[in-house]
């Protein structure tokens, strides 16, 4: 998407990481977030992640998670999450 261009409304931009937004938004309930915890994966598929976002959801590194279009507001609710023993 190299002709995203600062402060333009881009609609392919826009929908980059909807999936990845809409699954960490849901982490603000709490029974969401022990689903989660229970099995990450399971959860993350109930929303369709691409491969690409599972794999930033799973490192929880920002920068991958950036990259997948995750907006900076709703990956907070990732944070709120534990990470599963034994993930780096």
């Amino acid at each position: 998407m190299a002709d995203v261009q600062p402060g333009k409304f881009h609609p392919q931009a826009a929908l980059k990481g909807y999936a990845l937004n809409r699954m960490c938004f849901t982490l603000n309930a709490a029974e969401n977030r022990a689903a989660f915890t229970a099995d990450p994966d399971g959860y993350c598929a109930r929303f369709g992640l691409n491969e690409e976002e599972l794999a930033a959801v799973r490192s929880r590194e920002k920068k991958l998670l950036f990259a997948a279009g995750g907006n900076m507001y709703f990956l907070a609710k990732l944070d709120r999450v534990p990470k599963p023993e034994g993930a780096r």
